[in-house]
């Protein structure tokens, strides 16, 4: 006989844990499995944005409390975005006049102290080191198969990553490449930060466009360095990501400034699964939670982010069908719905920011008018702090500080004093 429960969730990450917290007050009895043992290793670029620390509080106060607290973080106050030519915009996290930093928290330290947080809760049973390994879908109830042992549920969250169990199983269609982007870290230590505001080190390098390679540093004076880059350039170009990365690191300026950095572990990949358009997420007895159903932003890269908000939308889906005990793919299309409602938009926008990043010149451009227009800076704080709460009008405002107002206004300057001249 199977052991039964109400919600099945494969997968202990962001939005598996995000599920089960918001779940965790229902009265649900909830299960999440997950192949690993924690604390485990997750490949991660270990940034933390302003959105993921907004929403902690809508999932769980008590995980928002232990955040708090947590000593394994490490405050960022500052952006530093370099372009290919090395000119630099600096973006501090302030907004009226109140400081909004950013963190930087290895994964396996964020995720376990979600877990601590799950384990709390009576009503929610996690099984480590189970495996998922088949699920059957009958009229009145969903059988998942783990471990060789039989669970029973009302519906089931796949939130297990890209290469979902669920997507294999039920056929769904397969992240394509041209929409998947492969990441690469490592990490440091004696990678001292640029300045005592700790910020987070983006370069936009000509090699990688529209990738980017990053510098987040560490509480335990590590620094995770990784560069991401979309798939799509990489078959076109040719390009051996891993040797590119290693022969950037060993070039200036990243040559001098690691000269006495130790490496303390070997590159890792990833890939990260990214959509811009509709796809489907759910059907009978079933949703799509965080990397399973793509949600990873095509520009940043970032997904913990989306992954939190989508549990939290599978939370109150799920909520809303034991209320009308309705469980069908045509009812669980709403969740489809509020999803793409809450990102898609967002995400198209970020994709044609990705478009725009392919060009050096430019990058360049737009940098270096920073430079010459420094109250133009000011603007550009406000529109990334906006960019951070996740709507379609702080992308908007992103794209027409960075791009509207910093390149137009530059061009109508120059025309003018040539008229004048």
């Amino acid at each position: 006989m199977p052991e039964k429960f109400d919600v099945l969730i494969i997968g202990a990450g962001p939005a598996g844990m995000s599920t089960a917290l918001k779940l965790a007050s229902s009265g649900l009895k909830i299960a999440i499995f997950d192949k690993a043992v924690f604390p485990r290793e997750k490949t991660c670029g270990d940034g933390l944005t302003l959105d993921v620390i907004n929403q902690l509080s809508d999932v769980s106060e008590s995980l928002n409390k232990a955040f708090k607290l947590f000593p394994k973080k490490l405050e960022s106050n500052e952006a530093m975005l370099f372009s290919p030519d090395f000119s630099k915009i600096r973006i501090p996290f302030h907004y009226k006049q109140e400081s909004k930093p950013l963190y930087t928290c290895r994964r396996i330290d964020f995720d376990h102290l979600m877990f601590q947080q799950i384990k709390e809760h009576e009503n929610i049973t996690v099984f480590e080191n189970c495996k998922a390994q088949k699920v059957e879908f009958e009229e009145s109830r969903v059988l998942l198969t783990a471990n060789e042992m039989l669970f029973e549920g009302s519906i089931i969250v796949g939130a297990d990553g890209a290469n979902s169990m669920l997507i294999r199983q039920m056929k769904l269609k397969r992240i394509q490449k041209e929409n998947q982007s492969v990441g690469l870290t490592t990490y440091y230590r004696g990678i001292s930060p640029l300045n005592h505001n700790n910020p987070i080190e983006i370069y936009f390098l000509k090699d990688i466009l529209p990738g980017y390679l990053w510098i987040f540093h560490l509480p335990d004076g590590k620094s995770n360095v990784g560069v991401g880059m979309p798939a799509s350039d990489i078959i076109k170009q040719k390009i051996n990501l891993k040797k590119k990365f290693e022969d950037l690191l060993a070039s200036e300026p990243f040559r001098s400034r690691f000269s006495e950095a130790t490496r303390e572990s070997d590159v890792k990949g990833h890939t990260l699964p990214s959509e811009h358009s509709k796809r489907t997420i759910s059907g009978t007895r079933f949703l799509l939670t965080g990397d399973a159903a793509a949600l990873i932003d095509p520009f940043t890269g970032e997904g913990v982010g989306s992954a939190i908000r989508s549990g939290r939308v599978a939370a109150e889906h799920i909520l809303a069908c034991f209320k009308v005990r309705d469980f069908s793919a045509n009812y669980n299309k709403k969740y489809d719905n509020e999803i793409y409602r809450r990102l898609l938009s967002e995400y198209k926008m970020n994709h044609t920011i990705q478009k725009l990043c392919r060009y050096p010149w430019l990058l360049n451009y737009i940098f270096s008018s920073v430079d010459k227009y420094p109250e133009l800076e000011k603007k550009l704080n406000l529109a990334f702090l906006k960019l951070q709460s996740n709507t379609v009008e702080s992308k908007i405002i992103f794209v027409y500080k960075t791009l509207a107002i910093f390149s137009t206004h530059r061009l109508f300057v120059s025309i003018f004093r040539k008229r004048r001249t």
